[in-house]
């Protein structure tokens, strides 16, 4: 079972991707098309582009199911929730039949909001009303959910719970999210759809998009920071979370370099500077907020990293990394 969209003759999306049924993460610079992608879906967007599910072709430049055709439910960043009902009239008032109250109450508990159904939205606040809205899109019981950066008020603990929830016990067979939290996109997604500029990227495991990132500009996005040749035609990605100071075969790819890490006083962060001059001259510095125990070193050990034809160009590479982990 899948859900499949080709964006061949829209005016800013390009590319295709082909979704399974699972949780499946967003993710791009502000601007890059994410929510333009999930409107499309959701059937609120132009009809050129193809898009079917399971062969139910909902348009393709002739044919356009409307958004109320389509087994769909949509929730924007912004809730939209009734003002003058309770959040659990809300969700009654579109509660599919075979929706039960024990579902409804067992949901409500794992978005931690059953205290509140009696509530009305301006007495919650905006994370609050958030999980209401995702609540009440679940009770329409349709087979694909899109979130538009639905859970981006609600505090990091819930957002997770929610996202783990969603992976292990999905609700609905497809659930779409936008985020720019990239960590919880690889922790819990099932894949990873990237757009950059308008260009939609086929979906990969987290693990796939990690090992094998497709541009330059996506290695950044996913926190690569340099990239040294290994010859003519591969070059190998640097991540300053999956390097180990020294040479450690048994662990991951040794590379000659000099390292020289200074740490930074009245500060928890430290400069690096990695030196490379055999096959060829390259050099990168960072500021991580690390100190490793060794300092001066005439080795790295890069563990598992990526082999790619592309190169990390110092001048398109900020220096100062505000997170290492992956």
């Amino acid at each position: 079972m899948t859900l499949k969209a080709l964006f061949r003759g829209h005016k800013f999306l390009q590319g295709e991707s082909e979704w399974h049924e699972g949780l499946h993460a967003i993710i791009g610079p502000s601007g890059s098309g994410k929510t333009t992608l999930l409107r499309l879906l959701a059937g609120l967007g132009e009809s050129t582009p193809y898009i079917d599910l399971n062969h139910n072709v909902w348009q393709d430049g002739k044919k356009h199911s409307p958004a109320y055709h389509r087994p769909i439910c949509y929730v924007p960043q912004h809730p939209s929730l009734i003002p003058f009902r309770t959040i659990r009239q809300q969700v009654q008032w579109v509660m599919a039949e075979s929706f039960e109250p024990a579902v409804l109450a067992h949901w409500a508990d794992r978005l931690e909001i059953l205290s509140l159904l009696d509530r009305y939205p301006q007495s919650l606040s905006g994370g609050q009303q958030q999980r209401a809205a995702v609540l009440r899109a679940l009770a329409t019981r349709q087979p694909v959910l899109l979130l538009d950066e639905a859970l981006s008020q609600v505090e990091e603990r819930i957002r997770r719970q929610c996202l783990q929830w969603f992976r292990n016990e999905p609700p609905v067979p497809w659930i779409f999210y936008s985020t720019h939290q990239l960590q919880e996109a690889l922790a819990f997604s099932d894949t990873i759809t990237v757009i950059v500029d308008g260009q939609v990227y086929s979906p990969l495991s987290p693990d796939q998009l990690l090992k094998h990132p497709p541009t330059a500009q996506i290695a950044w996005m996913l926190g690569y920071r340099g990239s040294f040749r290994l010859d003519d035609n591969r070059h190998v990605l640097l991540h300053p979370a999956r390097i180990l100071i020294g040479a450690y075969p048994e662990q991951g790819l040794v590379l000659t370099a000099r390292v020289d890490i200074y740490p930074q006083e009245y500060s928890l962060r430290s400069h690096w500077i990695i030196k490379r001059h055999q096959p060829y001259c390259e050099q990168w510095e960072w500021d991580l907020p690390q100190y490793p125990a060794i300092l001066h070193a005439d080795a790295i050990t890069l563990i598992d990293p990526p082999y790619v034809s592309y190169e990390l160009s110092p001048q398109e590479v900020l220096t100062n990394v505000s997170s290492i982990a992956w």
